[in-house]
C-alpha cells in the first residue's frame, strides 16, 4: 500500500524479500532508506519469524497448557492446539499448518508465538492498556526535535524516553519500567536473528539517529 508516495511497512518488507531496492528507494524518505540499506548491508535485519523457530518451539514445549492459555489472544481451546502441535512438530511451517484455520488465522498465531517467545502474558497486556505509555524516541530531524520539545512543554507528565539508561535510573513508575523491560527483551531477542554481530543491550548503547 502506498500513500502520498510512501509505502506501508508491509509493502516495504515484501520489496525487501524481492530485493527490489529500486522500488524501495522510491517509496521511502531518503534518510530512512539509507538507514535501511545500511542495516541490510550489516546483516542487521530479520526477514521473518522463521528465524526464531527453534527458540519458539523450545519455549512452547516447555510451557504448560495453562501457561499457553495465559498468553494474549489465546482462548477457546487454542492453547490445546498449540501445545499438541508443539509436541509433534520441530519447525514452524508444519506447526502453522496444524494450527491455523478460518477461526485461528496465521496472523493471530504469529502474534501468540511472539508473546510466548517474549514471555508476554494477559496480565502484562492488561497492564499496558491501563497506563499512559511513554514515548520511545529512536531518532529525529530538526522538525521532530521541535515537536518533542513542544510535547514536553505542553504536558510534563508525558514520559519521553531518549536515553534508556537515564530513564531506568530516574523513573519511579514500576509499570512503565516493566513495559520498558519488555522493550529491551524484545530487542535482545530480535538481534538473535542477525546474520552476524548479534550483540545484546543495544537499547543502552545505540545512539539516537539525528538527521
Amino acid at each position: 500500500m502506498v500513500v502520498d508516495n510512501f509505502a506501508s511497512a508491509t509493502s516495504i518488507r515484501e520489496l525487501i524479500k524481492k530485493k527490489n531496492f529500486y522500488e524501495i528507494d522510491k517509496v521511502m524518505p531518503k534518510a530512512s532508506y539509507d538507514i535501511l540499506v545500511d542495516a541490510l548491508r550489516q546483516g542487521h535485519y530479520v526477514e521473518s519469524i522463521l528465524k526464531f523457530e527453534k527458540e519458539i518451539m523450545y519455549v512452547l514445549r516447555n510451557m504448560t497448557v495453562a501457561e499457553i492459555a495465559n498468553l494474549p489472544d489465546v482462548g477457546e481451546g487454542l492453547e490445546n492446539l498449540i501445545k499438541n502441535a508443539a509436541n509433534s512438530c520441530n519447525n514452524l511451517i508444519d506447526f502453522m499448518n496444524l494450527v491455523k484455520s478460518k477461526r485461528y488465522t496465521q496472523t493471530r498465531i504469529c502474534r501468540v508465538l511472539l508473546y510466548a517467545l517474549l514471555g508476554f502474558t494477559k496480565e502484562d497486556m492488561e497492564t499496558s492498556k491501563k497506563i499512559d505509555p511513554y514515548i520511545r524516541v529512536l531518532g529525529f530531524n530538526s522538525n521532530g526535535e521541535r515537536l518533542l520539545s513542544e510535547i514536553y512543554n505542553s504536558n510534563k507528565k508525558i514520559q519521553i524516553v531518549t536515553s534508556v539508561k537515564n530513564f531506568t535510573t530516574t523513573c519511579r513508575n514500576k509499570k512503565l519500567l516493566m513495559m520498558l523491560e519488555k522493550d529491551i527483551q524484545a530487542t535482545n531477542t530480535y538481534t538473535l536473528g542477525y546474520e552476524y554481530d548479534s550483540h545484546s543491550n543495544l537499547d543502552y548503547t545505540t545512539k539516537l539517529i539525528k538527521y
